[in-house]
């Protein structure tokens, strides 16, 4: 199928769109302009030295390429910490001295032969709402979306929702869908990316569930027959523009040249059912509650929630800790925004 080019809005132009259609992130992906110069990381998060001050000391991993989709693709991947993997940034030609001993799948050899550079995709930023880095990125969202990851107990240490990539000329995230049927953005605050997005209507001609996702750049017609049926909507990403796109849409990235990027992932009227019904959320829960299990006792001494604990399932566990939850607050004075994002969760928890 032809491609789509991913309709350009300026703020403006697009602030009135979600208003007078609320839907539209559902229907095709946007590209937004001037949002981000409101920003202040659009000023400190383009400084290498200052991502080191104040994010250097953080874990990560980097992997060549972000992460695999399809069963049969290689990849590099160290364990390092954010500043370690800045410096390398700065000068790749450090790769072995940097990275030495610190290879979980591969090595410096296999890296050159897979010609990807490596790609750190999960500094760890915010775990709570009350988090003083969320002030950088400050308004989260453009009006007038409306976001309910506050209302939503647990959003932020039941997954990583805010997310910031430096990468380098090449770095590739392949083609996959995020978790728990999140809207998200990529704000472009340095450099140049390319983006593929496919509508999860399109899934059957580039997923399979015995392979995993395909590449858009390179479709194998022996494993994804159909893929042609598939639309591939289409967007370059330059500094200050945001892409901005619906739940469940499958996205593909390539770092054109070296760039500086935040991505955050939204829950709202449009997709709060389906985040209450994935499977993802409910296993970091309960791993969470797993590794804190006296404290979650102490504070749920109910049946359900002590049977839970001898299930080996943590997706059972994180279940039954948000039942529990969503019970207990919906018991007590809530502002009727609280109210309504917690009752219709409770609703599609109990009917699951």
């Amino acid at each position: 199928m032809q491609s789509s080019a991913i309709p350009v809005y300026e703020l403006d132009a697009f602030e009135r769109l979600v208003a007078t259609s609320p839907n539209v992130l559902a229907e095709h992906p946007c590209v937004v302009r001037g949002f981000t110069a409101q920003w202040a990381a659009s000023r400190s998060w383009t400084s290498l030295e200052n991502l080191t001050g104040a994010f250097g000391s953080f874990p990560v991993t980097a992997g060549a390429p972000q992460f695999t989709t399809h069963k049969h693709a290689k990849m590099c991947q160290v364990k390092t910490d954010f500043g370690t993997y800045l410096r390398y940034v700065r000068d790749p030609d450090r790769l072995e001295e940097l990275f030495e001993g610190k290879w979980s799948k591969g090595d410096a050899s296999v890296l050159r032969a897979l010609d990807l550079p490596l790609y750190c995709g999960n500094l760890r930023l915010v775990r709570h709402s009350r988090e003083k880095v969320l002030s950088q990125i400050d308004p989260l969202v453009p009006d007038p979306i409306e976001y309910l990851n506050d209302e939503i107990p647990y959003y932020y240490q039941s997954g990583n929702h805010v997310w910031l990539y430096v990468s380098l000329a090449g770095a590739l995230t392949p083609l996959h869908q995020d978790n728990n049927a999140v809207i998200a953005y990529l704000a472009q605050l340095q450099g140049h990316k390319e983006a593929i997005l496919y509508s999860p209507a399109d899934k059957p001609h580039y997923w399979r569930r015995d392979l995993g996702y395909m590449d858009p750049l390179s479709p194998n017609d022996a494993e994804f027959p159909s893929w042609r049926e598939a639309r591939p909507w289409t967007a370059s990403l330059n500094p200050g523009e945001l892409l901005i796109w619906g739940p469940n849409w499958a996205h593909h990235v390539v770092t054109l040249s070296n760039s500086i990027t935040v991505s955050f992932d939204i829950v709202n009227a449009l997709n709060l059912g389906a985040y209450t019904r994935s499977h993802d959320w409910r296993v970091e829960l309960g791993l969470i509650a797993r590794k804190n299990a006296d404290l979650f006792r102490a504070r749920m001494p109910h049946p359900r929630i002590r049977a839970a604990f001898d299930d080996t399932e943590d997706g059972h566990l994180g279940r039954e800790v948000m039942l529990c939850v969503l019970r207990d607050a919906l018991a007590a004075p809530l502002a009727e925004r609280s109210r309504r994002v917690k009752a219709e969760m409770l609703q599609v928890l109990e009917s699951a």
